[in-house]
């Protein structure tokens, strides 16, 4: 299955645009079984520079020195891909588990595809306070409330997905969006980056 430049332009931009357009952003989706499989081969080959820029910062940040390697560290290299994959597949993973009867529902096709894109677009918005500590441009303290910005920017952007393809009415926007924090939060415990 190919990933055409222009199919991922077009998906991100819809993705993105959710937060403005709302629901009219989809029709900009490939809401089809292929663009359903599509979106999930995305994941790692778009997601892979922000891991490495997270890897990169969270080296720094355990006072590893990055001119070493990046992947010197193969276990926290693996941790950080994983939790990374994880943060974005969890809430679906949820959703089917709770109720399996969902995937024979459009919306939640719908919802797949969006969260996939969204989620790409989510861990490069994260990477960007990673990124510029990690060449040295912003201290910790700094590089933390960076990412807290724009960590609200990313729970906008999955509130306005789950919004948009389950619909206003279903009221399953806030759950889902409370749904991807507990994720979140299990998924930093249980790779080890969390400590609380």
């Amino acid at each position: 299955m190919k990933l055409a430049a222009d199919d991922v332009a077009r998906s991100l931009r819809a993705s993105w645009q959710l937060m403005a357009r709302g629901a009219e952003a989809l029709d900009e989706l490939e809401l089809t079984r292929s663009g359903f499989w599509r979106s999930f081969v995305a994941l790692l080959p778009l997601t892979l520079p922000a891991v490495i820029a997270l890897l990169a910062a969270l080296r720094l940040h355990a006072g590893l020195p990055n001119s070493a390697g990046l992947f010197t560290s193969p276990g926290l290299a693996l941790a950080v891909l994983g939790a990374t994959v994880s943060s974005i597949l969890a809430v679906p993973a949820l959703l089917f588990a709770l109720e399996p009867q969902l995937v024979h529902r459009p919306r939640f096709t719908t919802f797949v595809i969006a969260w996939n894109w969204a989620g790409i677009i989510s861990v490069a918005l994260v990477a960007v306070p990673a990124t510029v500590f990690a060449i040295g441009w912003s201290t910790p303290g700094l590089a933390l409330m960076q990412t807290l910005a724009f960590i609200a920017i990313v729970l906008r952007l999955r509130y306005c997905v789950a919004r948009a393809a389950f619909g206003a009415e279903s009221g399953l926007a806030a759950p889902v969006l409370l749904a991807s924090l507990v994720a979140d939060y299990a998924i930093l415990r249980m790779f080890g980056f969390l400590v609380v």
